[in-house]
């Protein structure tokens, strides 16, 4: 019996009552295979029903699973649709699909009309198409279909978290069927290294295979990792003539590439399956009772300052230890052999992909919906606001989306071709160019460079190199493409035009060399460096088109994946709207001198330039401006009165945005700068030196982003002084993230009850309490406290070291005092 058995009452009753369910249950629990013939079977649904799987692979088997357990070939009752392979029917009720699969069906028919259930599983890998997917799916139900019912399923799910953003969901729990699993742990010895980890996971296996019985699981980070293991093992199963089936296991191999690593194997035979994370949930590969894990995954993490990210080894989850270590004991007791010690500490979750992915195919999705940006969708995760305002600027430049967001009809051209916007947009405009190139086959060249990009395997960075042998995987997609755009394939595609068709994909990705011997560095038209291998097919080209490079760990530039050489004239004659030809002026400061010059430029990149004619004083100062730019806001003449104006500013900014009862003005350096031209250069008439940016009057030119009634306002909630009981008024010392602090001898506090504050009440003043030689003697934030506790202590001391001065008993109730005590009756 399935443990997913016992809770089908409590789950088929939630689903009757509820639109929205919750599931957890562990691997092996029958969700992804009992169940959903459970619900068929018994017709819980008089819709259909379409289960999400992350994975295409899973997707593919699951559906071939369940089919066979109904005696029917796939695409009767159970049907499955992946990109560019589909294998459903009039027939199908419960249709087994990728979440893209689920995004085009919403963006098509937002009511999804005639299905009943959306089925999340393994909804903990949590990747973007699944996020956009149950974000959309709630949004129809909350405005067009409130009878659509959500089950969210999962092996380790983040409830809290999950239950917190969905609150009216029900909620049911599965004990899991899991027998007991033996744990070895075996840390890599030496420095650490990748090849140390390499050599100490291929020796792990070895010993696994050694002292257990049984299949092996392997898991590693990436299919480079697989590809290296598979070949050490396969030397040491040859040289000992072991009776051994070794399968590589991953999302780009053939179906019965595939079905070779899940299926059992020969009698007599053993097999040692090596997979990356994709085998850790859905999958069931017999007969494994041993898994031994290196502990790391491959990531990706976005950076929005650059447009590209980085694709990373990182140490896995403990959510993701426990599920691989679960694949051992499914069907026996197993054992699970880890790279890694005992005691070393595991992050609990991994941080979801929303947070660290390139977001262009979600934004574009998200205008397509109707709305312009993520915040006005129920997204489990909000995505960073950087990344998003990335995504919306390359899709405008690509006119996938318009000024305000919304989806474009190219836009909606580029969707229907379900590949990124970059190379969705690089196919239309192909058909264009071929028949100014009068080059039929360009469209076929587009098709292709857009699976083998959209493949994403490792391979030669030269990529006109490696268009003659693709993979499988690429050879499905390339012909899906060209069906997409009613083209034959040719026998020979104009490969000659790689590089034009990639720049009008990657127009920031342009890169020229940057002169050098070895002739490796370049120049990107975003303006990042990146460089070349040092073994690369492409050294000595002078020009380039990336489509794929990365962060290095061991250099300051990126690394180029993959790129082909381009040709200046073929930019200049075809795409003539990427050179720009503008006025640069700044002033130099490491030369001391205005440069003004007219500039030719490819983005970032200076192709030429010649000296301006003439300046006026209004462009000289417009090269001051940049010139400060660059040098940033210390180039200015800060006095000490200054420096705590602008603390004080940007104090009153945060507690202003943290509070929201009034509107911020941002006083951060890189507003500032980035706004020069709003609140400076008003106060540099007559400014033609960096020199006399000494003259301006700074506290004025701060001031002056505020109007008056602001400024008014900032004065009342954030005074330069407070007034203490004798009637001083003492200074406050703004901190950018601490309370403002007051320093005040503790004499002139007596008769305060309480401590003073500022901002209407909202914010303590912090009190740093002075002896009469203005020594400090008490930090603290609660003066009611103070003087009925540790003050008692401090009269002690203060009575022996200052006789002559007063120390109540009472200071809360005494009077304040600048004097000593032959002077108080005075």
């Amino acid at each position: 019996m399935l443990p997913i058995q016992a809770v089908l009452p409590e789950l088929k009753q939630q689903l009757s009552l509820c639109s929205q369910v919750i599931l957890q249950a562990p691997p092996g629990a029958g969700k992804s295979t009992y169940l959903p013939l459970m619900l068929l079977k018994e017709k819980w649904f008089t819709g259909k029903i379409i289960m999400l799987e992350p994975r295409r692979l899973a997707a593919r088997n699951i559906a071939h699973y369940l089919a066979k357990q109904l005696g029917q070939p796939v695409g009767q009752q159970i049907g499955y649709r992946l990109r560019g392979e589909a294998k459903v029917s009039a027939e199908t009720q419960l249709e087994i699909v990728t979440e893209g699969i689920l995004i085009r069906l919403l963006q098509n028919d937002p009511e999804l009309t005639g299905i009943d259930l959306v089925i999340f599983d393994e909804f903990h890998e949590r990747n973007l198409q699944a996020d956009l997917g149950l974000a959309l799916c709630l949004d129809t139900q909350g405005s067009l279909r409130e009878n659509l019912s959500l089950l969210i399923m999962s092996a380790t799910l983040d409830n809290q978290s999950l239950q917190q953003h969905l609150p009216d969901a029900a909620y049911v729990s599965c004990d899991g069927r899991s027998f007991p699993i033996k744990y070895i742990y075996q840390p890599v010895l030496g420095r650490g290294l990748n090849t140390d980890k390499h050599k100490a996971l291929v020796s792990l296996v070895e010993t696994a295979y050694q002292e257990q019985k049984g299949n092996i699981l392997v898991f590693v980070a990436g299919v480079r990792d697989i590809l290296q293991c598979c070949r050490d093992l396969q030397q040491w199963i040859n040289t000992h003539k072991l009776p051994v089936l070794l399968a590589p296991l991953y999302g780009k191999l053939s179906l019965d590439e595939q079905q070779l690593a899940i299926q059992p194997p020969l009698p007599n035979i053993r097999k040692i399956v090596v997979s990356t994370n994709i085998a850790e949930t859905s999958l069931t590969i017999d007969g494994i009772t041993v898994v031994v894990d290196s502990g790391v995954e491959n990531t990706f993490k976005f950076q929005a300052q650059t447009g590209f990210g980085k694709l990373k080894s990182q140490t896995i989850s403990e959510a993701s230890a426990i599920q691989r270590a679960g694949r051992s004991g499914r069907l026996s007791a197993g054992t699970c052999y880890r790279l890694w010690a005992k005691d070393k500490r595991l992050a609990a979750q991994s941080e979801v992909p929303i947070l660290q992915s390139e977001l262009t195919s979600l934004m574009l999705e998200i205008c397509a919906w109707g709305v312009t940006d993520p915040s006005q969708l129920p997204f489990l995760t909000q995505p960073h606001e950087k990344n998003v305002q990335v995504a919306k600027q390359l899709l405008q430049s690509i006119d996938a989306i318009d000024e305000r967001g919304r989806c474009t009809a190219h836009g909606e051209k580029i969707i229907e071709f379900a590949v990124t916007p970059r190379l969705g947009h690089m196919v239309i405009k192909a058909q264009t160019l071929a028949k100014t190139l009068d080059e039929p086959n360009l469209v076929a060249l587009a098709c292709l460079l857009t699976a083998f990009l959209e493949g994403n395997e490792k391979s030669s960075d030269d990529i006109i190199a490696e268009l003659n042998s693709i993979s499988y995987s690429v050879k499905t997609q390339y012909q899906a493409l060209l069906r997409k755009c009613k083209v034959n394939a040719p026998s020979i595609v104009p490969v000659q035009y790689c590089g034009l068709l990639l720049a009008i994909a990657f127009p920031d990705r342009i890169a020229f060399s940057r002169g050098h011997s070895q002739q490796h560095d370049y120049l990107l038209s975003n303006g990042a460096g990146a460089c070349l291998a040092n073994h690369s097919m492409l050294l000595n080209e002078k020009m380039l088109v990336v489509a794929d490079l990365g962060l290095s760990e061991q250099k300051s530039n990126s690394l180029i994946f993959k790129a082909c050489a381009i040709d200046l004239e073929e930019i200049k004659k075809y795409l003539p709207h990427y050179i720009q030809s503008t006025d640069y002026l700044c002033w130099s400061l490491k030369e001391n001198k205005l440069i003004a010059e007219q500039r030719t430029m490819l983005g970032k990149i200076t192709l030429n330039k010649a000296p301006l004619a003439q300046v006026s004083k209004q462009q000289k100062l417009k090269a001051l401006l940049n010139g400060l730019r660059q040098a940033g806001l210390s180039m200015l003449y800060w006095s000490e009165v200054n420096k705590a104006l602008l603390t004080r500013l940007r104090y009153a900014s945060l507690q202003y945005e943290q509070t929201g009862i009034i509107d911020s003005v941002d006083y951060s350096e890189s507003i500032l700068l980035a706004e020069l031209e709003t609140w400076l250069a008003p106060f540099c008439i007559g400014i033609t030196q960096p020199e006399q940016f000494k003259k301006i009057d700074l506290k004025a030119a701060l001031l002056s982003r505020l109007n008056w009634q602001q400024q008014q306002t900032f004065e009342a909630h954030f005074p330069l002084t407070i007034s203490v009981p004798t009637g001083s008024a003492i200074k406050l010392a703004y901190r950018e993230q601490q309370n403002p602090l007051l320093s005040v001898k503790m004499q002139e506090l007596y008769g305060q009850a309480q401590t003073p504050c500022i901002f209407e009440g909202r914010i303590s003043i912090q009190l740093a309490l002075l002896s009469p030689a203005m020594k400090p003697l008490q930090v603290t934030q609660n003066l009611s406290s103070f003087w009925s506790g540790a003050y008692k202590e401090v009269q002690k001391e203060m009575k022996g070291r200052y006789p002559k001065h007063f120390w109540p008993d009472d200071p809360a109730n005494a009077i304040a005092t600048r004097k000593t005590k032959k002077h108080l009756s005075k």
